[in-house]
Formats: structure tokens, C-alpha cells, sequence
């Protein structure tokens, strides 16, 4: 789970790509309706400041072919803007606000992490990212977030609820399969190399490397000298830790049967030629549950916080007046997916529009 404080910084670093110039407020009037949600109109306008940036950043969604996707995306952030404008109008019956200041405590947070205000100033103008979109953008996320605070702060768990789910899973989830640490030496042949080298030339480098070992060398600088693996020949022909059925079948029955510190012989798989070394193992094991416990707390509270928001947005709709028109009528599972899922405040999960929709690098 996000801690709190973090929340709004890594929402709007997930989805500051659908803030694009021009005031939401603003767009409102401009265009034809999409939708609406209790007398307020979604136009097509409003919807295409959401998606403006994907026209550089996944331009390939706007190409004639992937016209039912792009509508896809549409619907999703249609819901989106249900979702927050349901939530406006409880926060308004039940005393639920935002002032202009927590908006700016938070508009700044974010600015901090940009390095600097000039940093963080041309990051708005390259995307094309008007500041006062940004701010209502927070005000709702702000507001989101009061509100799921509101209606989960009473849900609890029991010490019971959280032996018995430990009891029901301490066989798999929280069970530790026997592990070896394995570091090998790589020559590869064929389709694999870059330099195309034929089967009998990898086979013959790598037994200069075995002639090195047995001869008293260090496997690490061996390793370092002839291995072609470029992720670990720079640090010993380390791979880590791996469990079964991890590894490809070859390698694994040998790894697995070699004692510490043991060296095998030349291993064939698919990659190459392969020498292995075994530096450590660990015997299965179950974690004790007081060294989970917290975990489990935490994750069971995540869930039963999930579903009241969940079944709070649902009710919510159903006392909205919501209609789409004709060319976005959405599915009951869109309604129910992507309108929930954007809002859910607290969870560290992408919602579907920010699966659909690019991340830009900061």
C-alpha cells in the first residue's frame, strides 16, 4: 500500500498524462455531449485533453485500425470523470472539501521532486501541461482521498481474521521453496551468438575455461574472462538465487544437485555451453507467523477497504443519473471496472486507463 503522504506524488507521476492544456471547467460548454452525470456534460472535448498526449507518446492508437481501442480509452476515462463528479457531489452533501491550500501543499510536493520550480516548470511545457488543469486535477484527487478515508475508517481486523487466513495459507504463500545460488560460465553458439560461433568453437573456449578452473583458477575471474553472459560477466558469473522451475531443465538438475561451493562439468542447454558453480543453498522453509503477521494486516485491511470503496462507488452510481450517448454506451463492466479502479485511493495497482495509456519518462 502507498503510504499516504506519497499517494498524490506517484498518482500524478502515473497519470499527469492526462493533463493537457486548457481548464476543465472551461471545457465543459465547448462540444457536444458524451455523457452525463447528474446535469453535468462530458463533451468530446473534455475527453480529447485526456488523450492529447498519447498522439506523441503511442501515436499508433489514433491510426484508423485501432479505432475500437482508442474508443476503449475513451469510454474508460468517461468513467473516470463519472467517477470524480459522483464523488464531488457526496463530498458536497456530507461537508467533505478541499481548500485552496492543501492544493498547493500538494502542487508542491511534486514540484520538489522535479528538482527544481524551473525543472519542474519546463516538464509542464514540454507536455503541454497547463498548471490549472494540474490543480484540478488534485483537488480531485485530494478530494478522492478524504472521502475514502471517510467511509474505510472504521473497517478493522481481528487477530483471529488474521491467524485463520495464515492458517489457510502458511503451506503456499508463505512457504519458501529450497533455493540454490548459482553463478556459471556462459560460451554461446549458433543463433544465440552474436558472432554466430559454430557449436564445436563454443565447445572448445569453454573447455579453456574448465582447463582454468581445474588448474587452481578463481571461478569469479574466469568467469569474468570468458564468460559471454552480459549480465553477470562483469561480476563473477553471479545469478542469484533460484528456486525449481525457474531454470531450464538442464541446467536446473545439475545446479540443484551440486553441493556448496561444487563446480560441474560442461552443461549444454539452449542457451550455450555452461559451467556451474553452487556458492549457497537454502532448505525450504515456512515463515513464522510473527514475522507476518503486520503483512497479513495490512494486506487483508487493503481488501476489505477495497471492496467498501468498490461497493460505495457502485452504490453511488446507482443513485446518479448517468446516460451516454449513442456512440459510448458503456458495458456494465467498464462501469463497474474502470470507473472503480480509477479512484482507488490507497491501493498501489495501475487502473485500466493507466494500463491503456503511456507513462512518460521524468
Amino acid at each position: 500500500m502507498l503510504k499516504k503522504n506519497n499517494f498524490l506524488r506517484i498518482s500524478l507521476m502515473i497519470t499527469i498524462i492526462f493533463i493537457m492544456a486548457g481548464s476543465l471547467l472551461a471545457l465543459s460548454s465547448c462540444s457536444s455531449s458524451l455523457a452525463e452525470v447528474n446535469g453535468y456534460k462530458i463533451t468530446q472535448k473534455e475527453v480529447d485533453s485526456y488523450t492529447s498526449s498519447l498522439k506523441t507518446t503511442n501515436p499508433e492508437i489514433f491510426e484508423k485500425e485501432n479505432s475500437e481501442q482508442l474508443k476503449a480509452v475513451e469510454k474508460q476515462i468517461i468513467d473516470y470523470i463519472i467517477v470524480n463528479k459522483i464523488i464531488e457531489k457526496y463530498g458536497a452533501e456530507n461537508n467533505i472539501s478541499v481548500v485552496e491550500k492543501e492544493i498547493d501543499i500538494e502542487l508542491g510536493i511534486i514540484q520538489d521532486s522535479y528538482g527544481s520550480k524551473a525543472d519542474f516548470q519546463k516538464y509542464l511545457a514540454d507536455n503541454n501541461i497547463n498548471e490549472d488543469f494540474l490543480k484540478v486535477w488534485l483537488k480531485d484527487q485530494i478530494l478522492g482521498s478524504k472521502v475514502y478515508e471517510s467511509i474505510t475508517e472504521n473497517i478493522s481486523v481481528t487477530d483471529e481474521e488474521i491467524q485463520n487466513y495464515y492458517d489457510e495459507n502458511k503451506d503456499t504463500v508463505f512457504k519458501t521453496p529450497e533455493q540454490v545460488e548459482v553463478s556459471h560460465i556462459l560460451v554461446k553458439f549458433g543463433e544465440n551468438d552474436t558472432v554466430q560461433k559454430t557449436k564445436e568453437e563454443a565447445l572448445e573456449k569453454i573447455k579453456v575455461a574448465q582447463e582454468k578452473l581445474n588448474d587452481g583458477g578463481l571461478f569469479e575471474d574466469i568467469a569474468n574472462r570468458y564468460s559471454e553472459d552480459e549480465n553477470t560477466n562483469t561480476i563473477g558469473g553471479v545469478l542469484g538465487y533460484f528456486s525449481k522451475g525457474q531454470l531450464v531443465s538442464e541446467f536446473e538438475d545439475v545446479a540443484f544437485q551440486l553441493k556448496i561451493g561444487e563446480v560441474s562439468d560442461i552443461v549444454e542447454t539452449t542457451y550455450g555451453f555452461h559451467i556451474i558453480k553452487v556458492t549457497n543453498k537454502k532448505v525450504e522453509s515456512t515463515n513464522p507467523f510473527i514475522e507476518v503477521k503486520e503483512q497479513i494486516k495490512d494486506y487483508l485491511l487493503k481488501d476489505l477497504k477495497s471492496k467498501k470503496w468498490e461497493d460505495f462507488i457502485l452504490d453511488l452510481k446507482d443513485k446518479s443519473e448517468i446516460n451516454y450517448s449513442a456512440a459510448f454506451q458503456a458495458s456494465e463492466s467498464t462501469e463497474t471496472t474502470a470507473g472503480t479502479d480509477s479512484q482507488e485511493i490507497g491501493t498501489d495497482e495501475e487502473s485500466p486507463i493507466e494500463e491503456q495509456l503511456i507513462t512518460p519518462s521524468t
